[in-house]
Order: structure tokens, then sequence, then C-alpha cells
């Protein structure tokens, strides 16, 4: 599966630039002003727009002189690289959860980018800085974004408490199972660490993090989950 992300030949004479939106929101802040990059991307050049099923954005009929002069808006604008970008954060998704849905027990946009900032630095201290692992969040059982596919998700139960969901797919073709449940969003990244830490031991060449957990079996997983919250 590709995200699409960057320069692609588009042929005749053109490109097309993938453009990370984190969660699908498309927005200014006081240090990235996306949504103003983007504007002025298709004043400048004439873009089309097209979103992908990653939230993402194509910035599509580009000339492939004016390649430099795209990303000089973007730099511009505090707009990262795709390159800048760790690949935790690239294949993560979140509903947008509170306060825009009312059946939202828990908060999913807002919180998974503190989470993501997590779970960056334990993936960085155990070596996997570079694993592709799809990452997902929801506010409700609900599943708008499609965790339970999901190499990893947090699923919303109630008031900043998650289910865990582990072993689904970067393709999205197969189920994740709970590894635990009730889990405080400040203890997502800490619930998962024994699991990262016996991913990186036992995997086999090759094997993504779902595919590791659907080896081993879920109920182990969760045997070993329940003993480490054990006080």
């Amino acid at each position: 599966m590709h995200d699409h992300l960057a320069w692609h030949d588009q042929g005749g004479g053109r490109s097309f630039y993938g453009l990370f939106v984190e969660n699908g929101r498309i927005l200014d802040t006081e240090d990235v002003q996306l949504r103003t990059a983007v504007r002025r991307i298709v004043q400048l050049f004439g873009a089309g727009v097209h979103f992908t099923p990653q939230q993402n954005v194509l910035l599509t009929g580009i000339p492939d002189g004016r390649r430099a002069a795209l990303e000089a808006v973007l730099g511009h604008h505090g707009v990262r690289s795709a390159g800048a970008i760790s690949s935790v954060r690239r294949w993560s998704m979140a509903c947008p959860a509170l306060p825009t849905c009312g059946l939202a027990l828990a908060e999913a946009e807002r919180a998974l980018p503190g989470v993501i900032d997590e779970l960056e630095r334990e993936l960085e201290r155990l070596g996997l800085a570079d694993l592709r692992l799809t990452v997902r969040m929801t506010g409700c059982p609900n599943g708008c974004a499609r965790p339970y596919t999901a190499d990893l998700a947090f699923v919303g139960r109630s008031a900043d408490k998650y289910t865990i969901f582990v072993g689904g797919s970067v393709l999205g073709t197969r189920l994740a199972t709970a590894y635990a449940d009730l889990v405080p969003r400040h203890r997502l990244v800490a619930r998962v660490r024994p699991l990262l830490e016996r991913y990186r031991a036992e995997r086999l060449p090759g094997e993504g993090l779902g595919d590791f957990c659907c080896r081993v079996g879920s109920d182990e997983l969760r045997d070993d989950a329940v003993a480490e919250a054990a006080p």
C-alpha cells in the first residue's frame, strides 16, 4: 500500500504532490499555516485538489519545472516535507470525536497527535523508528477511523479511557482483536510497550506488528497484557 506522499510523475510534463494532513484537518496553527499554504498553491499553480482514503491531499497538475517553487511555498508556511514525518505518524488516523460528534465518549482527533508523539519516542528507543504500522484512534466503538483493521488502535470506551486493539494489517485486510480494556489515555503507550518489546525480540524477518500479533495469538497477548497491568 502506498500513501502517495511527496512528488510523483503525472505524465505530460506535470507532477502531483502528496501532502500529509494529520487526521484530515486542514487548518492554520501558530506553527504551521497548512490551510493558507494549500490556498496559495491553488492560486499560484492552478493545482487540482484530491483527497485520499488516508485523509491526505494530492495537489495535481504541477509543471515539473515548478516543483521547487511549490516546496518553497510549503516551507515558507512551516509545512514539513514528507521525509520529515515519522512512519508511525504518516500511517495514523483519528475520527473527529469530541466536541464535533455527539456519539463520542472520548477524545480522538485532538488526542492522537500527543499519543503519536509519545509513541514516536518509544519506537525510537526500541530501534523501531522506521517500522510501518497503522495506528488508529476513535472516540467511540463505531469505528469511523477504521480501527478494527489496524495494526494498533485505541477505541474510546468511556471518558478518557480506551480499548486497545492489535493484530490488523497495513493493508486493512485483517481484523484486529482486543488487547486491553479501559486504559486511560496517559497509559496507552505504556500498556503497549511490553508488546513492542516482545515484537522487537521475537519478530520474523519482514514481519509487521499486526502480523506478529496474529502469529502469536490474541489469547497469549491478552494474558501478557493482564500480567503487565497487575499490581
